[in-house]
């Protein structure tokens, strides 16, 4: 059995063995033998995680022990060079916080500017609709010296993970505040009562000149039309101004019915997003609060049309999740033919189901959908919710597939799936044949 002294003396064995450590553990193993110190030291300085895991609200402590590190022994007696990944607090862009507070916002940015930062990954939740006035430049200028430094390097150089409501995203979209190119992973968190906030047009005024995209903000009381028009445009309801004033929030209502489907607005946003992030491998959208109003039948606008296409021609995208409502419960996306993993969870109809089966899920190898009840009932009256079998599906060659809840909607789609992919794994197997027979 090789000794520790032989190993640490193999550099590239010992990067090899820590990376199946924890941080606590790569700390205790270069206390243990000198010839680890080196790797170790560079290993826990590789990726820097600027918040606690088990005390999310720590108050930037961590920023300003590091900071204070900084400004004490110099840049160069730490291991700040070693940096390849940064993970922000997820409150860095909103509000009074460590990472400005202690003052290391304004030492990284300047590192990157001056190339002294080879960063490859950078972790961000881009949220500024909060921010008081003395902040301004502490924020835009590290936002902007991040965007040079990114323009700087290619796509296999450099890329962020970004999590954000895409209203907040709309100022970035035309200041250029972020290098959308290189975003590899995009987390969406849908709030279906946002409504914006002062500091959504004061970003566009800090980065300069916008235009904006337009406010086209529309929505719809009168469910109308068959079941079966889903592509005719020309049968999509469009509501009169003053049906718009109401459910756009300029006015009081009474109406208790979900109008998110006409929100073209924010269809639009997301369609501008999304056709730029052209190396983006994953992509979750989240639905994270919602108005609790009742549901009417499914038209597809053109606006969620050209956001069906966009999201399908994605042509990096490896990993499509949605949970939750995405514009409604009928709205089915389906992934591009490079991913090869697909997840939906939320309230599915049955006509959600009917887009479901006639894709092909082209290369997709694992998919997974969860049905949730719809315990509040909003789908009461809507016809998309109908109780029915789905017959067949199209999709085929899927290795992994786990499905919970169908029966609340089409009781044979576990045959379904077992009938076209005979390759599925044992485990699969048994979560299809099980949720059918519940």
């Amino acid at each position: 059995m090789a000794s520790l002294l032989t190993i640490g003396s193999i550099r590239e064995l010992s990067f090899e063995i820590i990376q199946y450590l924890s941080p606590p553990d790569i700390f205790s193993l270069s206390l243990t033998c000198k010839l680890f110190y080196p790797v170790c030291y560079q290993s826990l300085w590789s990726t820097l995680r600027l918040y606690s895991k088990s005390h999310i609200s720590d108050k930037g402590r961590i920023c300003h022990k590091l900071a204070r590190t900084i400004k004490i022994r110099g840049v160069d007696n730490t291991g700040i060079q070693h940096i390849r990944s940064i993970l922000l607090h997820r409150y860095s862009l909103t509000c009074t916080n460590g990472f400005a507070k202690s003052g290391l916002i304004h030492i990284l940015g300047e590192l990157l500017a001056s190339g002294r930062l080879n960063l490859k990954h950078l972790e961000l939740r881009y949220n500024l609709s909060w921010y008081t006035p003395s902040e301004e430049e502490e924020l835009f200028g590290f936002l902007r010296r991040l965007r040079e430094y990114s323009q700087r390097k290619q796509p296999e150089e450099f890329s962020m993970a970004v999590i954000a409501n895409p209203i907040f995203l709309e100022p970035a979209l035309h200041t250029k505040a972020l290098d959308i190119e290189k975003i590899a992973s995009l987390d969406l968190e849908m709030d279906w009562q946002y409504k914006g906030s002062d500091n959504d047009e004061r970003q566009q005024v800090l980065f300069g000149g916008l235009g904006g995209l337009e406010d086209s903000d529309s929505d719809h009381t009168d469910p109308g039309g068959d079941l079966d028009d889903l592509d005719d445009e020309e049968l999509w309801p469009r509501p009169t101004s003053d049906q718009a004033s109401i459910l756009d929030g300029t006015r009081s209502s009474n109406l208790r019915i979900d109008t998110s489907q006409y929100n073209t607005r924010l269809a639009e946003i997301l369609n501008y997003l999304l056709s730029q992030t052209t190396n983006l491998k994953s992509l979750t959208i989240r639905s994270l609060r919602d108005s609790g109003r009742k549901y009417t039948d499914f038209k597809l606008s053109p606006p969620l049309k050209n956001l069906q296409t966009t999201i399908s021609n994605l042509p990096k995208l490896h990993t499509l999740t949605i949970q939750g409502k995405f514009f409604h419960p009928s709205f089915f996306v389906a992934p591009s033919d490079s991913a090869r993993v697909v997840s939906y969870d939320g309230i599915l109809s049955n006509k959600w189901l009917r887009g479901f089966r006639e894709c092909s899920f082209k290369n997709i190898t694992h998919l997974n959908i969860k049905f949730r009840a719809d315990t509040r009932d909003r789908g009461m009256g809507c016809r998309d919710f109908r109780r029915r079998p789905i017959n067949y599906i199209q999709a085929r060659g899927l290795l992994r597939c786990g499905i919970e809840g169908s029966d609340m909607v089409a009781p044979d789609l576990g045959e379904c799936i077992l009938m076209r992919n005979q390759g599925l794994h044992e485990t699969s197997k048994i979560s299809c044949e099980i949720d059918r027979s519940i």
